[in-house]
């Protein structure tokens, strides 16, 4: 099955932003047959952080934009965010690492079967 994650990450490089204040996603698609994963692109939103309170309203418009994803990677995830993701299907992790090393991380303990993500797939 080919998985799409949601890397949020300012650069394409490294998982540096904070879910709620990141401005772009880049989209890794993962191939968990051969477990080869490569970034496809990226999705712009717009910020739900704004200097400490947080809009439900933005949290929707992000996962509308990454209504496909399976999964969505932040340097960092409040518990509010979190929750609201997780209810809406779809697996969360705060990995503060460089993109490569954290999907290296998600291949190594097969994510998708551990947590059982839903199938927004290709195929």
């Amino acid at each position: 099955m080919i998985y799409k994650i949601a890397l949020a990450s300012s650069d394409g490089a490294s998982i540096d932003s904070h879910f709620g204040a990141a401005e772009r996603f880049y989209i890794a698609e993962l191939d968990t047959e051969t477990e080869d994963c490569e970034i496809t692109g990226f999705r712009d939103v717009n910020r739900a952080c704004h200097g400490g309170y947080h809009e439900i309203d933005a949290f929707a418009a992000i996962l509308d934009t990454l209504s496909d994803v399976s999964a969505i990677v932040a340097q960092r995830v409040g518990p509010g965010a979190r929750k609201y993701i997780s209810e809406h299907g779809i697996a969360v992790y705060q990995i503060a690492l460089g993109t490569e090393q954290a999907i290296c991380l998600l291949i190594e303990e097969k994510q998708w079967e551990v947590d059982k993500w839903l199938s927004h797939t290709k195929n």
